[in-house]
């Protein structure tokens, strides 16, 4: 599904699917989604692992469509988080 997320986001979504890997939960997730009409709408997203038998069986997200402004200010709390 990486290839219907932002350009800009995909770091940031991939280093929570690895968290969710890691821990079983993903945190928050804030990030651009295309949709079918080519534009993109801010999504909210949490999702956490789900085990069978002791084993990885499957993903559960929850999400939720966003407006631009939540969107954008997710993303300047976002930016003001990097190490450099």
């Amino acid at each position: 599904g990486y290839q219907f997320v932002h350009a800009a986001d995909m770091m940031y979504c991939a280093e929570n699917h690895v968290r969710m890997m890691k821990t079983g939960e993903s945190g928050l997730t804030v990030f651009r989604l295309l949709t079918k009409k080519g534009s993109w709408v801010w999504v909210q997203a949490n999702a956490r692992l789900v085990y069978k038998a002791g084993k990885p069986d499957c993903i559960i997200a929850q999400q939720r469509a966003l407006s631009n402004e939540e969107g954008e200010e997710h993303l300047q709390k976002r930016n003001l988080q990097l190490p450099f």
